[in-house]
């Protein structure tokens, strides 16, 4: 199926099958925390904090399912408290640079993003 699901339904984490793209990249925060990791690496709190808005539940949940994706990468560093960063995968990059693609493209023709 091309479009998301409706709202409320959380996808199967049981079924071990991959992620329908077009339902990755339409959940509320993917995008903005995509945007956030391009080009960086970024602790956990630092990245909630540059959302604004998103719970931590949320934020947890989002940054689960863009792992099971390959798309990106969790750094847990062994320290009191636990520091955990996290940044785009090679897949990620990739990703980011064909979202500029389609940004690019709603910017020529009057869209918004």
């Amino acid at each position: 199926m091309w479009f998301a699901p409706a709202v409320g339904t959380d996808p199967d984490e049981t079924t071990g099958e991959p992620e329908n793209l077009y339902r990755l990249i339409g959940a509320r925060w993917v995008v903005a925390v995509l945007h956030e990791l391009r080009g960086d690496t970024v602790r956990y709190n630092a990245l909630h904090r540059r959302l604004g808005g998103v719970s931590h539940k949320m934020l947890t949940q989002t940054l689960r399912r863009l792992e099971r994706a390959d798309i990106v990468v969790r750094q847990a560093h062994p320290t009191v408290p636990p520091n955990v960063e996290y940044l785009l995968s090679n897949v990620g990059v990739e990703l980011m640079d064909n979202l500029a693609l389609l940004e690019r493209w709603a910017d020529a023709n009057g869209l918004p993003h």
